[in-house]
């Protein structure tokens, strides 16, 4: 039966439609992947392609090729490179080493409720599915919202 909202013939179900819009998605979803990978692999650079460029660079600073002056700048170029990736492994290890604290200092925490909470038949026991985790000193499970034992 159609009404002026659907745009069904004779004998198509609600599903049809459901199953054509599920294709659809399908389909922008795996164009999208594709095209961020070809974005991904587009944006590599070589190590012969780096140091072509540094070499390049090095030229239009008004440097010649084969000169000490020439050979100094692209080696202070790679140093540059080489700093800055340093700082940047520096400052996401400790971006990883200020997260992996407050994970174990919340996790502190939720051991210590669900101990607190032993007993108390107002909540649930901790079991494997609790958001805390093991404790595996007094072999519990613990989390935010549930008791030890």
């Amino acid at each position: 039966m159609n009404t002026p909202f659907t745009k069904r013939d004779a004998g198509e179900t609600l599903a049809a439609d459901r199953t054509v819009d599920a294709r659809g998605v399908a389909m922008l979803a795996k164009l999208g992947l594709a095209a961020a990978c070809a974005l991904g692999l587009a944006a590599c650079v070589t190590p012969q392609e780096r140091h072509a460029m540094d070499q390049g660079q090095c030229y239009d600073f008004g440097f010649e090729p084969g000169t000490d002056a020439f050979a100094q700048c692209t080696m202070d170029l790679h140093q540059q490179r080489a700093l800055t990736q340093a700082n940047r492994d520096l400052y996401w290890q400790s971006q990883f080493a200020a997260q992996t604290r407050r994970r174990e200092a919340q996790q502190d925490l939720y051991k210590q409720i669900s101990l607190q909470r032993s007993g108390d038949p107002r909540f649930p026991v901790c079991g494997a599915a609790s958001d805390g985790g093991m404790d595996r000193r007094t072999m519990t499970w613990f989390g935010p919202n549930c008791r030890a034992r």
